[in-house]
């Protein structure tokens, strides 16, 4: 049997260190991909034919945005790696922004990295944002399209980033880019927000994917289930791994082991990324 070829949609690239959370100090993940070469040698030990990488982000605003170096440099060192760029709409990281967008356009950047649980106290809902805030966040989508970038939006359990507060987002800026909404809503609540949601976004004609890192194993089957009732197809699911958060022999099996058929898995694991992503550039 053909090895079946494999695109990370989503990873990250930067340590993460100690952090100090819920009164504790912390240091979670000790072996995070924090050089170029890291990556490479982590597309090897999995045999995967590449990826997308996004900086790892913190609270820090900031921090995020100096792994932005870090992304540039390991696309450079390795042809099947593409990038994703941190952004954000605050108004104290609006220099740093400034700069990002202006590296643009970039033949292997294709996606722009954004998390509003980062945002307090904004969210992802427009009704909570300053003008600053808005007039930032229109400037994003703007490059976005300009550049044919995807909008890499976490989606989550934690406040700013739920699949609920989603709905306001999309009412507005729904049509206004192309999103791979992260891990389909996280956790197992959330996902029974995002999927009916998600599926609905397609229907309205949205630029819409999702990405199967990190969420529990009965989503991306119940996804593909209610996809096949509204007769979408699967081309809006992608294989991620979020790693290091996530890890690659269980977000992997969590995939392979779902009962559907050959063609559904290659779309999932390679396909529709190819598309998406242009991987024949």
């Amino acid at each position: 049997m053909a090895v079946r070829r494999i695109f990370d949609a989503h990873f990250h690239v930067g340590p993460y260190g100690r952090q100090v959370a819920f009164g504790r100090t912390i240091r979670p993940i000790p072996a995070a991909l924090d050089v170029p070469q890291a990556c490479s040698r982590y597309l090897d030990l999995h045999g995967l034919a590449g990826g997308v990488i996004v900086p790892t982000y913190l609270e820090d605003q900031a921090a995020a945005f100096r792994y932005n170096d870090l992304v540039m440099e390991t696309i450079k060192s390795d042809a099947r790696l593409l990038g994703g760029l941190w952004v954000s709409p605050l108004e104290e990281v609006g220099n740093q922004c400034e700069t990002t967008l202006g590296r643009l356009p970039h033949p292997r950047i294709r996606a722009l990295k954004i998390a509003s649980n980062t945002w307090r106290p904004f969210s992802v809902d427009p009704s909570t944002w300053n003008r600053p805030v808005r007039r930032q966040m229109e400037r994003i989508l703007e490059h976005a399209r300009l550049h044919n970038l995807v909008i890499h939006f976490h989606t989550g359990y934690l406040a700013g980033a739920h699949p609920l507060e989603f709905s306001a987002f999309m009412r507005t800026y729904g049509h206004a880019a192309t999103y791979q909404l992260v891990h389909m809503g996280e956790a197992i609540a959330p996902v029974f927000s995002f999927v009916p949601r998600f599926v609905g976004w397609i229907e309205e004609g949205m630029q819409v994917f999702t990405d199967t890192s990190l969420v529990p194993g009965f989503g991306p089957p119940w996804l593909l289930e209610v996809l096949d009732e509204h007769n979408l197809g699967y081309d809006r699911v992608l294989f991620a791994t979020d790693t290091p958060w996530g890890r690659y022999p269980a977000e992997h099996a969590k995939i392979e082991t779902m009962e559907v058929n050959s063609a559904v898995l290659e779309a999932i694991f390679w396909g529709n990324a190819a598309q998406l992503y242009r991987l024949a550039e």
